[in-house]
């Protein structure tokens, strides 16, 4: 269990100097989003890497723009990362109780479903929300 937690570690930040130190606008060997190549709409993840690339930077305005989705759920992850870690090293349980309720995936799924619809009207306000 230990090994996998300094895995993920190493990973993380294996991905976070990449993604600081190369420009996925700018470099091909980063993963291209299949919906957005062959049907030429934004899928609840596109922006994503740009976004990441400028929230390393500093710049979360700029992150905003790529993916505002991904950005406010950013620190709900990162609380879910420091409590798993926290409940590793204490042996204690540290979880957030929202999560076990049935009613919390569904909700997400919708919010990401009308995330997915609405970056995707081409129509003010909601061209702000696409990648």
């Amino acid at each position: 269990m230990k090994l996998k937690y300094i895995l993920g570690i190493i990973i993380l930040i294996a991905l976070a100097i990449t993604y600081y130190s190369y420009n996925p606008e700018m470099y091909t060997f980063f993963p291209e989003c299949p919906f957005h190549k062959y049907l030429h709409l934004d899928c609840p993840g596109c922006g994503s890497q740009r976004a990441v690339h400028a929230l390393l930077h500093g710049n979360v305005g700029q992150a905003l723009d790529f993916n505002v989705l991904m950005v406010v759920s950013l620190p709900f992850l990162f609380l879910h990362f420091i409590l798993k870690i926290t409940s590793y090293v204490t042996n204690k349980n540290y979880d957030l109780k929202i999560w076990q309720k049935p009613l919390v995936p569904k909700l997400i799924f919708i919010l990401v479903l009308a995330f997915w619809i609405a970056r995707n009207i081409p129509a003010k306000p909601f061209t702000y929300l696409a990648a």
